[in-house]
């Protein structure tokens, strides 16, 4: 394919003459700004080489504030980002990883201070109290803000990406009840925060399902485990000498390795179901060891690849698309983990 053609190709495409093309190609400037970012996205789209292309100038800077990678589950969140930016590396968008070292409200509003004047958009993952919602309503007044993973519908966000966690519960909910069978049993639920609308959410599906379809199993107790590695195991063994009849685990947040260790020092023989989220390493080897049950996976790349096609649109680096509308997600067993 010659350049004339290559050039034809664009223009076509993207609606434009066959000057315009040559224009943001040879950054001889003159086009309006909506217009470039449409011949640079089918260039893109082309597969053409990026280096014939100039980038935007002005480089739009993200930063996605989060709990830190001592939590497996943020290892992943944290690799989908990195990948689906660099994905978009030739619309000149770079995202900022930012820890928050504490993850009580003063270091959460410690870490969120001040980002609205250093980066373009700021995407929040965290839980809300009154005072969080603060921090991110003086954010989202200067500066796009997406809440990502949890919704954060009081802090003005401009818009949410993430699972649908009402249904996460609810599939839950029947994976648990059809393991207990017509014989049912109490089943211990264990959130993370119960402050993070997602664990209130994944617990109210939960609890709907139980009440619908099978009330034979019944909701002993709920426990918060502060995302503490160690104390969705304590919840446990704590619960079990309150109702040692117990028959189900669903935890909504970390700590399997805690859990599964619980459930041996209990002698559990594969009697107790066990069923979590998030398909990291460590939950991968349980699931093989039959101390894990079931884990409901999200599909986090698709999640941030939505949340940064928004963001591109919005700055005006792409054209609007159609974003998925939840997470998708999918159940791993034993079998096929």
């Amino acid at each position: 394919m010659t350049k004339k053609t290559t050039l034809e190709q664009i223009a076509r495409e993207a609606n434009v003459s066959l000057s315009t093309v040559d224009r943001v190609v040879n950054n001889r400037g003159g086009v309006l700004p909506a217009r470039e970012q449409r011949v640079l996205e089918v260039a893109h789209r082309l597969r053409l080489d990026r280096l014939s292309f100039r980038k935007p100038l002005r480089t739009i800077r993200i930063a996605f504030a989060m709990a830190s990678p001592e939590n497996p589950f943020y290892v992943g969140l944290r690799s989908a980002v990195v990948q689906e930016t660099d994905a978009l590396s030739y619309l000149n968008i770079r995202s900022f990883i930012l820890d928050f070292e504490r993850t009580t409200p003063e270091g959460i509003i410690a870490r969120l201070r001040g980002l609205e004047k250093e980066y373009d958009a700021v995407v929040a993952t965290c839980y809300s109290t009154p005072s969080i919602n603060a921090a991110l309503r003086q954010i989202s007044g200067k500066v796009p803000l997406i809440a990502f993973i949890n919704d954060l519908p009081d802090s003005g966000r401009l818009a949410y990406f993430g699972p649908d966690h009402e249904r996460s519960g609810r599939v839950a909910g029947e994976l648990m009840g059809r393991f207990l069978g017509g014989e049912g049993g109490g089943v211990l639920l264990i959130q993370g925060f119960r402050s993070m609308l997602n664990q209130s959410m994944r617990e109210r599906g939960f609890r709907a399902v139980m009440s619908e379809r099978f009330p034979q199993c019944t909701v002993l107790a709920s426990g918060e485990s502060e995302d503490a590695p160690e104390r969705p195991g304590q919840i446990v063994l704590e619960e079990f000498r309150r109702h040692p009849s117990m028959r189900g685990i669903y935890n909504m947040s970390s700590g399997s390795r805690s859990v599964a260790a619980a459930r041996q020092r209990l002698g559990d023989s594969g009697s107790m179901v066990y069923i979590t989220h998030e398909l990291t390493a460590s939950r991968r080897a349980l699931l093989r060891a039959g101390l894990v049950d079931a884990v409901i996976d999200h599909n986090n790349n698709v999640a941030a690849r939505s949340l940064l096609n928004f963001l591109a649109a919005h700055f005006g680096r792409m054209l609007p698309q159609a974003p998925e509308p939840f997470t998708p997600f999918q159940i791993y067993l034993r079998e096929n983990c």
